[in-house]
């Protein structure tokens, strides 16, 4: 394998590296409960998602802080197709289900307090998920 090239970007007060196929995004929002999450991040029309690769949980990511507006931003620009699905790690706060607006339906409300990690390439155990919906 050859060397790996860093580049470095600001995104929304954000620091972006790509690592090869990979992404990492660090930034901190929000102080409290927060816990690490993996799974299949969505982004589009009336979508903002995480569906989780460990079972059939999907969330609504909320858009309220710099950190969740910066990765909904990147994944909308360099997707190649509509709702395309992205690997993400992350740290974030689970604020309850809500009944009304763009969460109503979803299993719970995620408020994204870091990203650390943002792929393209999807590993083998979410490979197999069904789109969410």
């Amino acid at each position: 394998m050859g060397k790996q090239q860093e580049t470095t970007r600001r995104l929304g007060g954000s620091r972006l590296c790509q690592l090869g196929y990979g992404l990492l995004l660090v930034a901190t929002a929000s102080s409290g409960a927060v816990q690490p999450l993996s799974g299949l991040y969505r982004a589009g029309a009336d979508v903002n998602s995480l569906q989780r690769c460990d079972s059939n949980l999907v969330y609504w990511v909320s858009g309220d802080n710099t950190v969740a507006l910066a990765l909904r931003e990147y994944v909308l620009k360099h997707g190649r197709r509509p709702f395309q699905p992205f690997y993400v790690e992350l740290s974030g706060e689970l604020t309850g289900r809500v009944r009304d607006g763009n969460g109503a339906g979803y299993d719970d409300v995620l408020r994204v307090a870091s990203v650390e990690v943002l792929s393209e390439q999807l590993p083998a155990q979410c490979q197999d998920l069904p789109p969410e919906g």
